[in-house]
């Protein structure tokens, strides 16, 4: 049989390899939920066994004797969708006022080209004008000019012109 001041240090080891492995499990759970996990692949999702595989015991030991871990890591899954669908929630509230916003902007943008395109319509029909009142002056001139240089109507080239003067 076993002495009792043997059977005592054995009882204190297990409570000490207990406390060790629990903290281990804490640690392991922690770098987890804050993805900077040494062992496991990053983004890995929170398991028992992902768990256990991170703070480096076996996954038995785990369930058999760290159940307040175990409840823990069903908390963090449990509340894992909620906070989720809240943050997706709130994503989806943003990008809707964004959308509004958008939305206005282009049609503050559509109606800005409407009035430009308006301008422009007119603007090229003065220039359309401009070009026909240029194209009669032109013959005018050439008209005047020829009238200048022909040599039997020189006297009422200038008759014109004087003519021309005071109108």
């Amino acid at each position: 049989m076993i002495s009792e001041a043997t059977q005592k240090a054995l009882e204190a080891q297990r409570r000490k390899s207990l406390a060790k492995t629990r903290k281990e499990l804490e640690l392991a759970l922690s770098r987890l939920t804050k993805n900077t996990p040494r062992v496991v692949a990053k983004g890995t999702k929170i398991t028992a066994a992902s768990v256990a595989k991170e703070a480096g015991i076996d996954r038995v030991t785990l369930y058999r004797y760290h159940e307040p871990v175990l409840v823990e890591i069903r908390k963090i899954n449990d509340s894992t969708p909620k906070v989720r669908l809240k943050e997706t929630r709130s994503e989806l509230a943003e990008t809707s006022s964004k959308l509004k916003e958008y939305r206005k902007l282009v049609e503050e943008a559509q109606t800005e080209v409407v009035a430009l395109a308006r301008i422009n319509y007119r603007l090229d029909a003065r220039i359309a004008e401009m070009e026909e009142l240029i194209k009669l002056r032109d013959k005018v001139i050439e008209g005047l000019q020829r009238q200048l240089n022909a040599p039997s109507s020189k006297g009422v080239a200038v008759s014109l012109l004087a003519h021309q003067g005071d109108s």
